[in-house]
């Protein structure tokens, strides 16, 4: 017996990944600020024309240390940078150099040197050859990309001072809204969320990898001025129930001799388990899924490669990471679905400790379709509305132009987040640079003028609150990245799941009642004058009406359960609208909460600013 109460379950976090075309247009996680391809890095030209634009030499640093075996301290400094799709943030890097006991001024020169101007991050090669750089300055050596070529073999290792205490975290507080009364949630529905936890707080929907900070209670900035933060009313709020979180990271190890294959640890938070899995498992998992539950809204798995016209491009840490996210994606779904999350294979490939394949050899999957295996009740099939066709209808011919809204609002919501991640670092550049002219400057050529020793103690704090508004800038725009911007991907994402899933019901339509009913009065007809126990064409008849009538009752049955599917895939997608609401009221919070900070930030250096001597007698 089918339960209404199973379809009006918590819901799902919708993750299919996005096609070939739309991949090509999002910004890599890793990829420049700059509108210009940068190719290469490039070295500031010291003592030259300062209007000239930098020169690269034509060396391509990423690459000077790739047949080098180095120190472990490069592999673990750079794994506590907490990389992103084979890059650190340069605001990372340089929270390494500030623990090497170097000045401002080399550190300086070892970022211009390993990084371009329009960088927001360096790749591993980049990574490596900033610590020689270190190595060189700390050893009084030349520092210079010239000297690593010529003792790349002989290079000494840098020297960090509790490289392990650095905070390289971003320390995102995401806004979470208040929690409604649970009294004003209606008991059916599906968006509604579980009683709060022992800390007082419940899970925030539509997060695949939930920081722990997520938990906290939110950050309303006090009113600046004559403005307010508008917060809902509580019965305005439709939340999810209690949910699972399954997420998904790089096994540290590849398999394989000459062709290497990512694993992957998959870990479920409600399971409490935690599993290593291949990509080939996640598409077996897909392929059982679709066989099972045809009219579900399925996710879509993402590519192994991607290919164009049959050339296909190489698979580098920006396309594994966001593979990475796609999987994250596609279980989250599933494991959210009021549907899919109970069925056994699911529940294998989460908690099954050996491999998939191992398990296969020895288990044949139930892949029965799903209704062969439940009743819907005639109370049940009659909530199914009479004008669904139509509704449906409706629903398919917006999908088309509405995906591609999305695609282009995610694509604009990454610019923006991209944009706000370069001026982060141009503000920590700045200040990195103003610390290292502040350390040039010795002192004025008079020892009785106290105007210089005023000005360049302003300049340190100007330099100081340039750094905090690099950090709060970072904040902001990772927070955009990882909550906003990543939930706009889910609802496109939906978007393209439910076109699918009436694209599949389509090509899954079998219905030959009517020739079947014709054949039936045909063969009806033929045996009317034949003897029943006699003439064996009697028999043959006999049996091909009983089959006739199985099989129209078959059809019968799988057209009324794909109408009952659709209707209620078709609740719970429209039920996404209140989703987008909390999507962009946690935005706005954000935007407020960061805006107050930046604000606190300039109004705390006003008072420092005007300290600085401006008469200009001070300087006589």
């Amino acid at each position: 017996m089918l339960e209404e109460d199973s379809i009006t379950g918590s819901f799902f976090e919708p993750s299919p990944f996005q096609t070939t075309q739309s991949m090509g247009n999002e910004i890599g996680v890793g990829d420049s600020l700059s509108f210009m391809a940068d190719s290469f890095n490039v070295n500031v030209n010291i003592g030259g024309n300062p209007w000239d634009p930098p020169s690269a030499n034509g060396i391509d640093v990423s690459n000077i240390l790739s047949d080098v075996s180095l120190p472990e301290i490069y592999s673990s400094a750079f794994s506590l940078a907490q990389p992103v799709a084979g890059r650190v943030s340069i605001s990372a890097l340089n929270k390494i150099l500030g623990v090497s006991g170097l000045p401002h001024a080399t550190m300086e020169k070892i970022l211009n040197l390993t990084t371009s101007a329009n960088s927001t991050r360096v790749n591993r090669g980049e990574f490596n050859v900033a610590l020689a750089l270190v190595a060189l300055a700390q050893k009084n050596m030349d520092v210079s990309i010239e000297t690593i070529i010529e003792r790349k073999n002989d290079l000494p290792e840098p020297i960090f001072t509790n490289l392990e205490s650095v905070n390289f975290n971003r320390n995102l507080s995401f806004s979470t809204l208040p929690r409604p009364s649970m009294n004003s949630i209606p008991a059916d529905d599906p968006w509604a969320i579980s009683p709060p936890s022992a800390n007082g707080y419940t899970n925030v929907p539509f997060v695949t990898e939930v920081p722990t900070s997520i938990y906290q209670s939110p950050i309303i900035p006090q009113p600046v001025s004559n403005t307010s933060l508008i917060v809902p009313k509580e019965d305005e709020f439709h939340w999810f129930m209690d949910m699972d979180v399954i997420t998904v990271k790089f096994a540290p190890e590849r398999e394989g001799f000459l062709f290497k294959h990512v694993n992957y640890i998959v870990e479920s938070q409600q399971r409490g388990t935690k599993v290593v899995r291949r990509y080939s498992d996640f598409w077996w998992l897909m392929e059982c899924l679709i066989k099972k539950y045809p009219y579900r809204i399925l996710p879509a798995l993402p590519p192994k490669k991607i290919g164009v016209n049959g050339f296909y491009f190489t698979v580098d840490e920006t396309f594994l990471e966001k593979r990475r996210k796609g999987l994250t994606r596609f279980l989250n779904f599933i494991a959210r679905h009021p549907v899919l999350k109970d069925d056994e294979l699911v529940e294998i490939f989460l908690k099954e400790p050996i491999e998939i394949a191992v398990w296969r050899k020895n288990n044949i999957p139930d892949l029965e379709e799903e209704y062969l295996k439940k009743t819907i009740t005639p109370e049940i099939e009659q909530r199914i509305p009479t004008e669904l066709k139509e509704r449906l209808s409706k629903v398919y011919k917006k999908l088309d132009d509405n995906i591609e809204h999305y695609r282009n609002i995610c694509n604009i919501m990454e610019r923006i987040a991209r944009r706000q991640e370069g001026m982060s670092t141009d503000y920590m550049r700045y200040s990195l640079a103003l610390h290292s002219l502040i350390e040039q400057e010795k002192g004025c050529y008079r020892e009785d003028c106290s105007g210089c020793g005023q000005v360049k103690q302003g300049l340190e704090e100007i330099a100081t609150h340039f750094q905090k508004t690099s950090t709060i800038m970072e904040e902001a725009a990772t927070a955009t990245l990882e909550t906003v911007l990543e939930n706009l991907k889910r609802h496109r994402d939906l978007l393209v799941s439910f076109k699918e899933t009436f694209e599949r019901k389509n090509k899954l339509s079998d219905d030959s009642i009517e020739t079947l009913n014709n054949r039936i009065k045909a063969n009806q007809a033929k045996l009317a004058p034949l003897k029943e126990g006699v003439d064996p064409e009697a028999e043959r008849l006999n049996t091909a009406i009983q089959k006739d009538q199985t099989d129209i009752v078959t059809q019968k049955t799988r057209i009324n359960f794909s109408h009952y599917c659709l209707h209620a895939e078709l609740s719970l997608f429209h039920k996404s609208s209140a989703f987008i609401s909390i999507l962009y009221q946690n935005f706005v919070n954000d935007q407020i909460k960061y805006s107050h900070q930046l604000n606190e930030n300039w109004r705390l250096l006003n008072p420092k600013v005007y300290e600085m001597p401006v008469e200009t007698n001070g300087f006589v």
